[in-house]
């Protein structure tokens, strides 16, 4: 019985050293890792990274680490087509991925080898085990690039809105938001009422996870934020005007 059961125990633990070692092996071939991005300490900052935060689709509340054991559960109910694994997922590694993919684009354009699949699944799951959600988003708003023109979505924010981030309003937030996620089909000056459907989406959707109040919600869906003229160095667009605000009889 004690040989059955150490036999069995070995068994198990074999494939997850062997998971963990292949982690490592390729984590290493990854030139360098990111540094966390510094933390926003103004609670007017602070507010603005949670009204964003809770604009996410789907809503990352935490990050679940990637462990060996956590691969192989998952891997699992794929063979097994137990359920449907894309729900089953590890909470918050889409958004790893898209840092990994920031990193590795990055990283790319400085000279740096390009990162194969494997070392960016690996810099993925190295990002789970080390970085908070908060960690996550920071770097997409100090990273995300804007028709590579910005360094961040705080400079985006000036451009778009000729304000600080902070200074933002929560109806400024989501429109900024809906911009960053499709910015060809969601430009407020060239597509504006899809701008302005996308923005009333994400706001809806950060009310039914009770994010914000029924009073922030009609608040800012009620608002029609006045942008700054578009940037010079940006391609023009037909049918937009510099400077235009909402059609105020659109529905909200």
């Amino acid at each position: 019985m004690r040989w059955g059961m150490w036999l069995l125990g070995l068994m198990l633990v074999a494939p997850l050293a062997a998971l963990e070692g292949l982690y490592r092996h390729t984590l290493s071939r990854v030139p360098t890792l990111p540094s966390k991005s510094e933390r926003l300490s103004l609670p007017e900052e602070r507010l603005r990274l949670r009204w964003w935060m809770s604009l996410e689709q789907p809503q990352v509340t935490y990050v679940q680490p990637v462990w060996s054991w956590t691969a192989a559960v998952y891997f699992l109910k794929v063979f097994m087509n137990t359920s449907d694994h894309r729900d089953d997922s590890p909470m918050g590694l889409s958004l790893a991925d898209q840092v990994a993919r920031q990193w590795s684009s990055e990283m790319e354009q400085q000279g740096a080898p390009h990162l194969r699949g494997p070392e960016r699944l690996a810099l993925t799951v190295w990002l789970t085990r080390h970085w908070s959600a908060e960690d996550l988003v920071m770097h997409e708003l100090q990273h995300r690039s804007l028709f590579q023109q910005y360094d961040s979505v705080f400079d985006a924010a000036r451009s778009v809105f000729g304000k600080e981030w902070a200074e933002l309003d929560l109806a400024s937030i989501a429109l900024l938001k809906a911009f960053i996620n499709a910015p060809s089909r969601c430009n407020p000056w060239c597509a504006p009422e899809r701008n302005l459907r996308k923005r009333n989406s994400l706001l809806r959707a950060a009310h039914a996870n009770t994010d914000i109040t029924v009073g922030e919600l009609e608040e800012a869906l009620r608002a029609r934020p006045l942008l700054a003229p578009r940037p010079k160095q940006w391609a023009s667009c037909e049918n937009s005007r510099l400077g235009d605000t909402w059609d105020s009889g659109a529905a909200p």
